[in-house]
């Protein structure tokens, strides 16, 4: 079974998450295979949008915790290979979320031009309950989209963030009935097929300027927090603890 699906018809794509034995996590093959297909699709003139979405009625559980712990400098390049992959691509991106949508996984959400949900998504980014940082510009993404305070509880508490709450912390563009999503964003998938290409990829040039200057002047500093709490022993234990199923136990160092 492939990882990830990659589909194009009539001129629009959809990349769908298929991993369901491991709720859709992301490997860092998955990242590498992902972004390599962007950078196709961004070449391809006959592509006009794309799509992500995940198998087995739920988007992603995130970035592979098994690797994280065993292969993290690996995983984190093939991340960063991806997440620069998607704040260059030059087309309408789009996600369709029917499920949890965890970690790195909301975090390519919230690069996507347009996100509609179902009321069964569920949003979050666990960094601090991993004992880690937010990274690839998450928090400076939800403070400029939901302001410092919101963002502050959903990041410093790591507390899920229901498809209403996004709604209303404007991090997704709609909440959908799950029976009536797919065609939902198909349809807006078909408007963008129509519409004038090059306007549209000039006019995602200007709505996407300033979070790209936001994320150039970012992305250096987070990686920097990342690495120092990252090496803590709190986050060995946290990552330990969470791939053994039992409550982590902190010391100080």
């Amino acid at each position: 079974m492939t990882d990830f699906l990659s589909e194009t018809r009539l001129s629009l794509t959809t990349i769908t998450l298929n991993r369901p034995s491991r709720r859709n996590s992301i490997s860092s093959a998955m990242f590498d295979g992902m972004a390599a297909e962007l950078n196709r699709l961004a070449a391809d003139d006959t592509v006009r949008a794309v799509c992500f979405k995940g198998s087995d009625q739920l988007f992603s559980a995130g970035a592979d915790l098994d690797e994280l712990l065993k292969s993290p400098k690996t995983l984190t390049e093939a991340m960063t290979r991806f997440f620069d992959a998607l704040e260059r691509f030059p087309k309408p991106l789009v996600a369709e979320v029917n499920g949890p949508c965890v970690g790195s996984a909301f975090i390519a959400v919230l690069y996507c031009d347009m996100v509609y949900a179902s009321p069964r998504a569920l949003f979050s980014i666990p960094s601090v309950a991993l004992a880690r940082t937010p990274r690839f510009g998450a928090c400076s993404l939800i403070v400029r989209a939901a302001g410092h305070a919101k963002a502050a509880e959903k990041i410093l508490l790591s507390e899920p963030i229901s498809a209403q709450e996004a709604l209303d912390m404007r991090l997704v563009t709609a909440v959908i009935d799950e029976n009536e999503l797919s065609a939902a964003v198909l349809a807006k998938m078909a408007r963008l097929a129509v519409l004038p290409n090059g306007a549209v990829r000039a006019a995602k040039s200007v709505l996407t300027a300033s979070r790209r200057h936001i994320l150039e002047a970012v992305r250096p500093f987070e990686e920097k927090v990342y690495d120092v709490q990252a090496a803590s022993a709190e986050a060995e234990e946290a990552l330990k603890a969470c791939l053994e199923g039992r409550k982590p136990v902190f010391r100080p160092e």
